[in-house]
């Protein structure tokens, strides 16, 4: 299956992309993922805070991934 992988903020300014599409095996959840892209994305894997969301809606990492998934990584956002 393949789904596409949208980043934001500092996380997109660190790789030097806005998205990726991956290809994923069936019954991968997004804790999952994550460890995926720290592998694809080395200079992902120094991030440890974001919030994850799948087709606009926030998800926890034991939502499994389907087929076509949008995937937003959200990092941190402070202001005042």
């Amino acid at each position: 299956m393949n789904v596409i992988v949208k980043f934001f903020g500092q996380h997109k300014e660190e790789l030097n992309k806005s998205e990726i599409e991956i290809e994923l095996k069936d019954s991968v959840t997004l804790d999952n993922l994550i460890q995926i892209l720290k592998n694809k994305e080395p200079k992902f894997a120094k991030f440890d805070s974001y919030a994850i969301a799948v087709n606009l809606n926030y998800e926890n990492l034991n939502y499994t991934i389907e087929d076509g998934d949008e995937i937003a990584i959200i990092p941190p956002v402070s202001g005042g």
